[in-house]
């Protein structure tokens, strides 16, 4: 099956350790199409038993993926290549008899065939993966060094968050940084700039998609958004960082990214990533900064729940709206003082993000958000949800700090002491501690804000702390008729129910997902969103009045009698106040150009 790749390997053997006697030594090659060939060497003398496990799960992606699950042919044997009996354990471990022997080679073929943030993938001339996904290791031995190697096709390039090494190999001083490391072999653009002195390197698959035009406002974009959180910050916390890129012509259902310690990975359909004149999309300098400012947040000042990484199985704290929200609070900052946003587009994003916060469908608090995130509630939906929260929350706690110091502190002071004292000391950070400091940095009634705004479900204090930054705040409550359907069109243009919104007229008559919408009331529905509108005009004001739904559901046609419903909606809109006063435009300024005082 090689063939498939269309040329014949480079042969790389696994060499004698170079990082010590307790060294895992990984061999990482490319037998056919999506599939990766892992070998891993573990030293086990005195040992009868060897346990390994992959990761159920990549810090930064809340979700149980279980990467043992596209794990074919494992095998084990011992140095003179004789087999060794093994079994499982549990879903992601493996049990191997050593007989005996002084080192284990186990090996293994992966299935990597996803789109996905923290999933491998590898085609005919191009592959990625993270070091979660192909990585073994043995338990209870999280911090031994790693090194790895390659056996790739003939012109195949490597660009991984690894350490280089000697005579081609890459290293990790331990598991968490080996598990953390991204990865991209095969045919990609790689370019590098400087900042602050440090190497900074942008990898795009595929190449063709890092024109001159984007590799102009790209590098641009990613110098700015570093000189300014370098500033922040006191100075790069890497000596290497790499920006990775997938850029997708065909449709892909998401655009993301996932941070990791020394790189980011981010994914982009084409028109999202830049056009032909290379103006780079309109979430790309949002996405990496936010991905960027985690190399603090989240990467290094990380919650004590999340210290260190259970692989096994879920971890859960309470602190994601910081650890996620603050991080786009900065992001948003970041874009507005490196002169990437202007302060309209800033207040705009706001804007947008108090309208998120408002239109979820019940009270919730974002410390119950950030722990339901590993399930992913379908009406509550926390993990979108507490980045729009946990943003504005930043904002708030910011604003409060500077109005209340007279601009002398800033949330920034927090930011920078949660990074000296808790991650410079080795260790992770609870509520109490940020409360402590938010405290110290003289931001009133902590305890008060904590209860009502972070654990609690109050409604945001918009009208009490924005003006105090020279924002002004606008609240209309309005009615609108509710039909209360989410809806895709599929290939043929129909209208097909994804959700039902419990009380809504569709609820009601009993409109099931999967049924095609045909007609609601008098109204034709077609694959264009102008019925929508129709429908709400012809029916405004006709609270009660019979409502028949018109559906296909398993080919038969169906007729739903029910009535009109309509929802109470509060519309919160944000904007730069007509005048402020010299404390409300100093605050701003120092919200916008990240700075204290007068």
């Amino acid at each position: 099956m090689r063939s498939i790749l269309g040329s014949a390997l480079i042969l790389v053997l696994l060499a004698p350790a170079t990082l010590g006697a307790q060294a895992v030594r990984y061999e990482v090659s490319v037998p056919a199409s999506r599939l990766f060939h892992v070998k891993a060497e573990f030293l086990t003398a005195g040992k009868d038993t060897l346990f390994v496990s992959l990761p159920a799960w990549s810090p930064g992606a809340y979700e149980i993926q279980n990467y043992a699950r596209y794990v074919r042919h494992f095998g084990a044997r011992n140095p003179a290549g004789r087999p060794l009996f093994w079994d499982r354990v549990d879903k992601d471990t493996w049990r191997v008899s050593t007989g005996g022997a002084t080192s284990v080679v186990v090996e293994f073929d992966y299935l990597a065939d996803a789109v996905d943030l923290s999933l491998a993938s590898l085609r005919s001339d191009f592959g990625q993966f993270l070091g979660t996904n192909l990585f073994l290791f043995e338990e209870g031995q999280l911090d031994r060094p790693a090194e790895v190697r390659f056996a790739l096709p003939s012109g195949w390039r490597v660009a991984t968050a690894l350490r280089p090494g000697a005579a081609g190999s890459y290293t990790a001083p331990d598991y968490h940084e080996l598990a953390d490391a991204m990865t991209f072999v095969g045919q990609f653009s790689l370019d590098s700039l400087q900042v602050d002195a440090k190497w900074i390197r942008i990898a795009v698959w595929p190449a063709a998609a890092y024109t001159a035009p984007v590799a102009r406002s790209l590098r641009s974009s990613v110098e700015r958004i570093a000189g300014v959180q370098n500033r922040l910050m006191g100075g790069p916390p890497y000596d290497t960082y790499t920006l990775f890129f997938n850029v997708y012509r065909q449709p892909i259902p998401f655009a993301g990214g996932l941070e990791h310690g020394a790189s980011q990975f981010d994914i982009m359909p084409a028109h999202g990533f830049a056009d032909e004149a290379g103006n780079l999309g309109s979430f790309m300098t949002p996405l990496m900064a936010h991905e960027s400012f985690h190399l603090w947040n989240v990467k290094r000042i990380r919650p004590a729940e999340l210290w260190p990484y259970d692989y096994h199985a879920e971890q859960f704290t309470p602190l994601l709206w910081w650890s996620e929200g603050v991080t786009d609070y900065y992001a948003d900052l970041t874009n507005l003082r490196a002169g990437l946003w202007t302060d309209g587009e800033f207040i705009g994003n706001l804007d947008a993000n108090v309208r998120q916060v408002e239109s979820a469908p019940e009270p919730w608090s974002v410390e119950d958000g950030s722990v339901a995130t590993w399930i992913d509630e379908v009406f509550v939906n926390s993990s979108q949800l507490y980045y729009s929260k946990g943003s504005v929350l930043g904002l708030l706690l910011d604003i409060s700090i500077r109005d209340a110091t007279d601009n002398a502190k800033s949330l920034d002071d927090v930011m920078r002491a949660l990074y000296a004292r808790y991650y410079r000391q080795a260790k992770g950070f609870r509520t109490a501690d940020l409360l402590g400091l938010l405290r110290e940095a003289g931001m009133p009634d902590v305890d008060g804000f904590y209860q009502r705004y972070i654990n609690g479900r109050d409604p945001l204090p918009y009208e009490q702390v924005l003006p105090k930054a020279g924002l002004a705040v606008e609240r209309r409550t309005t009615s609108n008729v509710f039909l209360g359907v989410s809806m895709a069109v599929d290939p043929e243009g129909h209208i097909v129910v994804q959700e039902v919104v419990p009380g809504s007229s569709a609820d009601a008559v009993g409109l099931q997902p999967g049924d095609v919408l045909l007609k609601v009331g008098e109204v034709e529905v077609s694959g264009s969103t102008g019925w929508v509108a129709e429908f709400r005009a012809r029916y405004r004001n006709r609270v009660g009045a019979p409502l028949a739904i018109t559906a296909r559901r398993e080919g038969q046609t169906l007729t739903l009698n029910g009535k009109v419903r309509e929802q109470i909606v509060t519309q919160i809109s944000v904007s730069r106040a007509a005048s402020a006063t010299p404390k409300q435009a100093r605050i701003w300024r120092g919200i916008a150009s990240g700075t204290t005082g007068n």
